[in-house]
């Protein structure tokens, strides 16, 4: 009899503590889609969608997007770790991007300043892969910038063909001395740009296969010849790669963001 109430009670106990576990990822949850915009910016000749799944009631990933001074510029972070762990460096993080986008410097510059203030306060297991390209929406040029995330996809109307946009750098909190590049895009009526997470990437079936970087560029090079707008896009690249994976549990932050030029 006393076993079995003692039992009752552990039991009542373990239920108490995942409520409010559950409870706190949620308000978590809550807090980190709050971060990232409910819209994208109305922008004459753009079209501009984007989407982060997370996989957890948490994830790493984060999205955003500033206009000022002429320019749009679309940012996408993943933050290491998953649930709470990733929870308050994401938070933090957008408060320090925010900042230093009022700063209105270039993106070299931003990339060097972001990691020499992320490698004071973030512990050293802890880095942010984060790619940002800045659109100057008169002359359509597109500048990026990336430190660890998947090389952002560039869809060139006039061929018809999808190729990496190849510009490289550390995560960004892993080295205060870290350099970083900066890659330089003119973009033409009907060309489209696509950020996209490892999630999407990285994403495996139940035989062990990974969706890819061949598979996400066939994708994105499929839904915009098509002519896709921004969102159709989104949805058809992550419809591609969830009809990948099937019934297998989504690991990762699945996140992309699409930058169109209207035709």
């Amino acid at each position: 009899m006393v076993q079995r109430v003692r039992r009752r009670e552990r039991d009542q106990a373990r239920e108490q503590l995942v409520r409010e576990l559950e409870d706190e990822l949620q308000t978590a949850y809550e807090l980190q889609m709050g971060l990232m915009p409910a819209e994208p910016p109305q922008l004459e000749g753009l079209d501009i969608a984007g989407r982060c799944s997370p996989a957890t009631h948490v994830g790493g990933d984060f999205f955003q997007y500033y206009s000022q001074d002429g320019k749009l510029s679309i940012c996408m972070a993943d933050v290491t770790g998953h649930a709470m762990a990733a929870a308050v460096p994401v938070m933090m993080f957008s408060g320090v991007l925010e900042s230093e986008m009022k700063q209105g410097e270039s993106l070299v510059d931003l990339f060097a300043n972001l990691t020499q203030t992320l490698h004071k306060r973030l512990d050293k297991r802890t880095f942010v892969c984060f790619t940002m390209g800045s659109l100057d929406t008169d002359t359509r040029i597109l500048r990026l910038a990336n430190g660890g995330c998947p090389y952002p996809y560039h869809f060139r109307a006039a061929t018809g063909e999808v190729a990496e946009v190849e510009v490289d750098g550390f995560p960004l909190g892993v080295s205060a001395e870290a350099d970083y590049s900066m890659a330089e895009i003119q973009l033409e009526a009907g060309d489209r740009i696509v950020f996209c997470s490892d999630g999407i990437i990285e994403a495996w079936n139940a035989r062990q296969e990974m969706f890819g970087y061949e598979r996400t560029a066939a994708a994105i090079e499929q839904g915009c010849r098509q002519n896709l707008s921004a969102s159709h896009l989104l949805n058809h690249l992550i419809g591609q790669a969830h009809a990948f994976t099937g019934e297998t549990p989504q690991e990762d932050d699945q996140t992309v963001v699409v930058l169109a030029v209207a035709t």
